[in-house]
């Protein structure tokens, strides 16, 4: 009975560590790379915790310098030990390495910006992003993230999915839609035709104003590691066409050359 005893509690123990550690990272995901600094109501309403809870884990967070806490309104933004683990990792990408050099060339030869994402929920999530010095864009980098729904990079990954994967992360964007969900869907089926037909789509002032963005997907050659490439900007009176026509046949060019880069950098790392 005493060995079933401690069995039970060690259990228990370990459940509360993983409860206590999948808040604390709901905490940290809740900032999304935002320069604004976020409030313990804030982050309640973001993560849907009770603001106790908020306090006793930015409390723990600011101890261990995940968070830092700004006087003396009391709010909170993201400590070095956070930027110091997401460096860590962005250094260590074989892809990174890879689509750098290719991306920055394409960039500066079309006066875009060029993103490569992965998913992270119903968000994008940048892995790499670079600009030409003459183009106007959003303030984005690394670790930026956009929703899936309303961006043609987004889109793009989501038309790359396996039916089931997609079907389900469909549902969850409707569900988050309410209201919306219908002009959403017709956004999403408009760049789901043009992916069937031409292998790319595109998404002009949806996100936000004078803004485009035209993306393709990159499915990696383990066919599991599914990516999304975009190139944008912000210009007054772009056209689709101008797009179409300018754009996307490089952009096709350049996935393929993106997914040999990537191939050939994680065999020779193995």
């Amino acid at each position: 009975m005493a060995h079933r005893t401690t069995s039970s509690r060690r259990r228990t123990d370990r459940t509360a560590v993983t409860q206590t550690l999948g808040r604390g990272l709901e905490v940290l995901r809740a900032f999304d790379c935002e320069a604004k600094p976020l409030s313990n109501r804030g982050l309640a309403e973001r993560t849907r915790l009770p603001k106790s809870t908020i306090s006793r884990i930015t409390s723990t967070l600011v101890s261990l310098g995940y968070l830092s806490r700004l006087e003396p309104v009391g709010h909170y933004q993201l400590g070095t030990s956070v930027l110091g683990i997401g460096n860590a990792f962005l250094e260590a990408s074989e892809i990174r390495r890879a689509a750098r050099p290719l991306m920055e060339q394409f960039a500066a030869q079309h006066d875009v910006s060029v993103g490569l994402a992965i998913a992270d929920r119903l968000q994008m999530m940048y892995i790499v992003w670079c600009r030409s010095p003459k183009t106007l864009t959003l303030r984005l980098s690394a670790g930026s993230k956009l929703p899936i729904e309303r961006t043609a990079v987004g889109k793009a990954y989501l038309w790359s999915l396996p039916m089931v994967e997609r079907r389900d992360l469909i549902a969850r964007i409707r569900q988050q839609a309410g209201e919306k969900a219908c002009n959403i869907m017709a956004g999403i089926n408009a760049a789901f035709s043009d992916l069937d037909n031409y292998g790319y789509c595109v998404s002009i002032a949806e996100f936000q104003k004078n803004t485009f963005g035209i993306a393709v997907p990159l499915i990696l050659e383990d066919g599991q590691s599914i990516l999304s490439l975009n190139a944008g900007g912000a210009r007054l009176n772009v056209t689709e066409a101008a797009l179409r026509r300018s754009i996307a046949p490089d952009l096709i060019e350049m996935a393929a050359l993106l997914r040999a880069a990537i191939a050939n950098a994680i065999a020779a790392e193995c």
